[in-house]
């Protein structure tokens, strides 16, 4: 397990005796040293000293450079979760910084530029997402404020098949009526033409077939007239319940491409992700301190 000093220190001044607390720029200045030194555990308690819980550092700069020694030495110590952590609060701090080998290890450096990618990649997807949603929010404010009025023609309302009932937005009666009038049309039509094609258009029928050709004429005629009645109804019913014109609520379709809702990006299946933490443990251990003792709080990942 590694062990990463977090800063929560708890002091002990009414048990053990210690002097005046050192100024912050001194422990960052001894953090500086210990680092340049290769003593990355002892730069670590002071740069965590520093940063955390509340940063203990006033300038800009020293910030910056705590964030970035404290990553460095939690990467040479293999602590990859805090490395990552500390160079995100750098990049949030700089969003353009770089490291540089004659001062960092390459390794230390390639791991950087690689978070840096993934920070970037990220912080691109979140301002598509941004950008989108205020998209899609003025494209619902757009349709609240828009009114479709829809011209019906009155001619429709003569069309068979359930047309008129469709055109008033009855699409059950309209598919009844079509149903209806298509299936007693089509019995009336087939045996018409099932009798023209047996016994020609002005043929005579034998005398055998005489009764099975007048109970088909029959059907015929009844199915005829059956359709034309659910025509007549289907017009009538068309007319009683017909509105020149109706306001319908807008629908996406009547906006040109440009305004019309976005779909939210997703990340590409290449796209980098942040190594999410592993679990943590803590310990509370005595530990020296730049000017004085105390106890630190390690916390394991």
């Amino acid at each position: 397990m590694r062990a990463v000093v977090l800063a929560i220190l708890l002091a002990l001044g009414a048990v053990l005796a210690r002097p005046a607390a050192a100024a912050p720029a001194d422990d960052l200045q001894r953090a500086r040293d210990s680092f340049r030194q290769g003593d990355y555990g002892a730069a670590i308690p002071l740069l965590t000293y520093l940063l955390y819980p509340t940063p203990r550092l006033s300038h800009g700069a020293d910030l910056l450079e705590a964030h970035v020694l404290l990553g460095v030495c939690a990467f040479e110590t293999g602590d990859r979760p805090t490395a990552s952590r500390e160079f995100e609060e750098a990049l949030y701090l700089q969003g353009d910084l770089t490291l540089e080998t004659v001062l960092f290890s390459a390794a230390a450096v390639r791991f950087f530029e690689e978070q840096k990618a993934i920070i970037a990649d990220r912080n691109r997807l979140d301002a598509d997402r941004r950008r989108i949603a205020e998209e899609n929010e003025r494209y619902k404010r757009l349709l609240a404020s828009m009114v479709v009025v829809e011209i019906r023609p009155y001619y429709v309302n003569f069309v068979p098949l359930g047309a008129g009932q469709f055109q008033n937005g009855q699409p059950r009666k309209g598919l009844a009526f079509a149903v209806g009038q298509g299936v007693t049309g089509a019995v009336s039509a087939g045996i018409w033409l099932y009798i023209a094609g047996t016994y020609g258009w002005n043929g005579t029928v034998p005398k055998g077939d005489a009764n099975f050709v007048r109970r088909l004429e029959q059907v015929e005629i009844g199915t005829g007239i059956a359709c034309l009645g659910l025509v007549a109804y289907g017009i009538v019913d068309s007319l009683l319940n017909y509105k020149p014109s109706v306001q319908r609520k807008a629908d996406e379709s009547l906006l040109p491409p440009e305004l019309r809702r976005k779909p939210e990006p997703k990340p590409k299946p290449e796209e980098r992700k942040l190594k999410p933490a592993e679990p943590i443990t803590y310990h509370l251990l005595p530990t020296p301190m730049p000017s004085g003792a105390g106890v630190a709080l390690f916390f394991e990942f």
